[in-house]
């Protein structure tokens, strides 16, 4: 069923039916807000021809829909999903360590695209079925991005830890891009309904192949080449999959009140508050300040997401390369990544605030949106550094953030009245917590692995065995500080973090019995 051929690795496809995975589900989102920007009467615009687009040919025919909804009623279905996404954060990360998270992950999904597909049919009966199915999705997707996490955890050797997983992740962040553009077009040239059926549809498909093709971990797939197994064997992280034992034994206290695991939640906040305006925000923001059409809308909102998908992979290839070579620590690592890229979309959504024409705001999305990719290996990545095998139960924690995407649906329905002035203060305010989020973060997170993951007592011994060998035999001149003068990348995700100075010491010198 798999190749076995050694250009063939299997975590890369586990990586890349994750990225399919993510692109499907978070997709639903940028889909659903588009289609609810062209049914809703109140978002009917007499200037729906430009200079790209000829009008919608389905406008006024049997494939069209207008429904009498407010914009009120429109962002309250966005909240309901976000809401539903909050209460199974946590608890996707408890199945994750109960049950093999190959399985949540895939059953999640596959629940979300049955809903999704029946959302059309259902909505035409009364709003409250909408409102139900928003936030069952929700529910079911909350869990699937932990139990994501804890198999990539499983899967991404330590030199390669980076650069996996926000590939995987990267799934999520280009979903707008194909969802705008999808969602779009359909709409204008197919029909209001037809994205829902396509996109449930390929979600279906994709919940199978998952289910079938991935293995819970290295160690229980029987495809790995040679030269795979090795890769494992010398850079692999210990995981086990999920069972009763490991649920049963989660640290709960250490972990609930752990700092780094606080600036985990800080950046899962402050990114759902924006990332939840560009999906369900910024087509209505298109639409009331600049009069944009849907199909042109879809065009322009794709692009940001786009770049930062580019950014997304290009910066974990970075940061893998700059924490293997030993040029920066693991902690400082993290924190450079979280500040360049969170801190420049802040400045960029502030700078929202002062457009007055559509190009600008374009412009200042791109750029902003396209630099946030940096941040994606910053706190995003950050759980594996802290607890591999709890790396499913810290990301749900962290994901809890998604309170941020609540709030800001809910601010956008008080605050938006059909006015750029509105929207003008709505961009203000977000780039105001983003920043703030950024200087949170740099404060109290970290790159080490925490004393309560149940791998550490393995690493402190490998560590205090690696200074009992580097002793020096009798007769030899014994060096001041042997252990900080040598970087080896291997134990990078333990030890060797340079620039140590940045609040925290690290592992090794902690333990060093010199």
């Amino acid at each position: 069923m798999c190749c076995t051929c050694e250009c063939c690795a299997q975590r890369y496809l586990v990586v890349i039916l994750g990225f399919i995975g993510l692109l499907l589900s978070v997709g639903f989102r940028a889909d659903f807000s588009l289609v609810m920007t062209h049914v809703a009467k109140t978002n009917l615009s007499s200037n729906d021809t430009n200079d790209f687009f000829i009008s919608c040919p389905i406008y006024g025919s049997s494939e069209d829909w207008q429904v009498d909804w407010t914009q009120k009623l429109v962002q309250l279905f966005h909240t309901a999903y976000f809401a539903g996404s909050l209460v199974t954060q946590v608890p996707g990360g408890i199945l994750a360590a109960r049950f093999p998270p190959k399985r949540v992950c895939g059953v999640m999904i596959l629940i979300s695209s049955v809903l999704f597909t029946l959302l059309p049919w259902l909505a035409k009966k009364h709003w409250g079925y909408v409102m139900a199915i928003r936030a069952l999705q929700g529910l079911v997707e909350g869990g699937s991005v932990p139990a994501l996490a804890g198999v990539i955890s499983a899967w991404a050797p330590k030199p390669e830890r980076t650069r996996l997983l926000t590939i995987a992740y990267a799934g999520a962040y280009i979903s707008p891009a194909v969802g705008f553009l999808a969602a779009g077009f359909s709409t204008c040239l197919l029909s209001w309904f037809s994205v829902f059926y396509i996109c449930g549809g390929l979600g279906i498909i994709w919940s199978l192949v998952w289910l079938l093709v991935v293995y819970e971990t290295p160690d229980t797939c029987p495809y790995l080449s040679q030269r795979e197994r090795n890769t494992f064997a010398v850079h692999g992280v210990r995981v086990r999959a999920g069972n009763r034992n490991l649920a049963g034994n989660i640290p709960w206290r250490s972990m609930l009140t752990s700092l780094p695991v606080l600036a985990v939640f800080v950046g899962a906040f402050c990114r759902n508050w924006i990332f939840s305006m560009l999906i369900t925000q910024q087509p209505q923001y298109f639409k009331d300040a600049f009069k944009m059409s849907t199909a042109q809308i879809g065009l322009w909102s794709s692009l940001p997401p786009l770049l930062m998908t580019i950014s997304v992979i290009c910066c974990g290839n970075l940061f893998d390369h700059l924490l293997t070579k030993g040029y920066i620590g693991r902690t400082l690592g993290r924190k450079l990544a979280q500040t360049i890229g969170f801190g420049s979309e802040g400045i960029c959504i502030l700078c929202l605030y002062f457009a007055e024409d559509y190009i600008t705001a374009i412009i200042l999305l791109c750029v902003g949106v396209g630099l946030s990719g940096f941040a994606m290996s910053g706190y995003q990545v950050n759980p594996l550094d802290l607890t591999p095998q709890y790396a499913a139960l810290v990301t749900g924690i962290g994901r809890v953030g998604t309170i941020g995407g609540i709030l800001s649906t809910m601010v956008a329905a008080e605050l938006v009245d059909h006015t750029r002035q509105r929207w003008k203060e709505l961009w203000l305010s977000a780039g105001i917590i983003h920043i703030t989020g950024v200087i949170l973060y740099d404060i109290f997170a970290s790159g080490h692995l925490q004393p309560w993951d149940p791998s550490y007592a393995d690493h402190a011994d490998l560590i205090i065995n690696r200074n009992n060998d580097r002793r020096p035999q009798q007769g030899q001149h014994h060096p001041q500080r042997p252990v900080a003068q040598e970087y080896d990348p291997l134990l990078a995700p333990v030890d060797g973090d340079r620039g140590e100075g940045f609040w925290e010491r690290s592992l090794e010198d902690s333990l060093h019995l010199g």
